[in-house]
C-alpha cells in the first residue's frame, strides 16, 4: 500500500496536500512495513539508529515511528530512510554525548537557553490553523549570533519542532512557518546558519511542511533568496508563499488560508502576544 493508495479519494486541502483517513488496521500494517524497510537498509546507513535502539529504547517507540510514517504519507520506504537520516543528523547536531538523551530543557538542551529564548525562533504553543497545523514564527530581526552558536540555534529549533510534534493533528496535517523581518538588516542574515539549518530539517525531522509564509520580506530578499534556495529541497521551494503590503493586507492574506487573528502574531496584525521565554519556563517546570 503506497502513499498514493492511502490518499486515494481524498481532496486536496488549501495547500494542495492530501491526507489519508487513518484506521488502526492501516497503521499496524504500515508499522510492519516500516520495520521491514528498516531491515533492508545497509548497516552503514543505520548505525546511529541501531545505537538509539540500544541506548534509548524508551524514545524509539511505535508512536515515534508512526510520526515518520505520517510525515511521508505512509510510504514505508521513505519513512524508514527519513528515520535513519534523523538519527544521523541528531548525532551530528547534539553530539554523541547528548543525542540519545531526551530532548528536554534540562537534558539535551541544557546549554542552549540563549538560542531558545532570544526570540528568533518561536513555537506558537496553543495556536493552530483549522486543520490543527502548528505554527513556527520566525522573527529575523532578533538574530544575534554573538549570543549563541549556530549549532545551538539549530538545536533550539529542533526542540521547538519536536514540541510541535506532540500535537497529533500536526503529525497528520503538517506545520506552518510564518516569517516576519522585524527590522532585519543584511548583516544579520546568517548564511552559515541557513546552510546548517535547512539540511538538518528537510528529509530528516518528521514534519510535513505545509507552507512557508514569508510576510513583508525585506527589499534585499532578492539578493539573499538565491543563496537560500541552494539549500532548499524542491518540495520546500514549492511551499514558499510571499505576502507583501501593509500589515492589514498581510493579515487578510494569512486569514485567506484559514488562520484566525487569534492565531496570528501582533506584528502581523493578529492578536497573539509572542512570549517564548514564558513558554520555555512553563516547559521547564513540566520537565519537558
Amino acid at each position: 500500500m503506497a502513499s498514493s493508495d492511502v490518499t486515494k479519494g481524498s481532496k486536496a486541502d488549501v495547500y494542495g496536500q492530501f491526507h489519508p483517513v487513518e484506521t488502526k488496521e492501516m497503521i499496524l500494517e504500515k508499522l510492519e512495513d516500516f520495520e521491514a524497510e528498516i531491515k533492508k537498509l545497509p548497516e552503514e546507513d543505520k548505525k546511529n539508529l541501531l545505537e538509539a535502539e540500544e541506548k534509548c529504547p524508551d524514545l524509539v517507540t511505535d508512536s515515534f515511528k508512526l510520526i515518520f510514517l505520517r510525515s511521508e504519507v505512509f510510504n514505508a520506504d521513505l519513512a524508514a530512510k527519513r528515520y535513519a537520516k534523523y538519527w544521523d543528523k541528531r548525532v551530528e547536531i547534539f553530539g554523541p554525548e547528548k543525542a540519545f538523551l531526551p530532548l528536554t530543557l534540562d537534558g539535551a538542551l541544557k546549554d542552549d537557553d540563549a538560542a531558545l529564548t532570544i526570540g528568533y525562533a518561536n513555537f506558537l504553543h496553543g495556536h493552530c490553523d483549522p486543520q490543527g497545523r502548528s505554527i513556527m514564527y520566525m522573527e529575523a530581526g532578533r538574530q544575534d549570533k554573538t549570543k549563541y552558536s549556530r549549532e545551538s540555534m539549530v538545536r533550539a529549533i529542533w526542540y521547538m519542532l519536536h514540541a510541535a510534534m506532540e500535537n497529533e493533528e500536526t503529525q497528520k496535517y503538517g506545520m506552518l512557518f510564518v516569517t516576519y523581518p522585524g527590522g532585519v538588516t543584511m548583516s544579520q542574515i546568517d548564511r552559515g546558519l541557513i546552510k546548517i539549518l535547512l539540511p538538518s530539517i528537510q528529509g530528516t525531522i518528521p514534519v510535513r511542511l505545509s507552507a512557508f509564509h514569508s510576510c513583508q520580506p525585506p527589499t534585499f530578499l532578492k539578493l539573499v533568496l538565491p543563496f537560500v534556495k541552494l539549500f532548499m529541497s524542491e518540495r520546500t521551494k514549492d511551499r514558499l508563499l510571499f505576502h507583501f503590503g501593509s500589515t492589514e493586507k498581510v493579515c487578510r492574506k494569512l486569514q485567506s488560508y484559514g488562520l484566525r487573528k487569534e492565531d496570528i502574531p501582533q506584528t502581523l496584525g493578529g492578536n497573539v502576544v509572542v512570549d517564548t521565554k514564558a513558554w520555555i519556563e512553563q516547559r521547564r517546570a513540566e520537565g519537558k
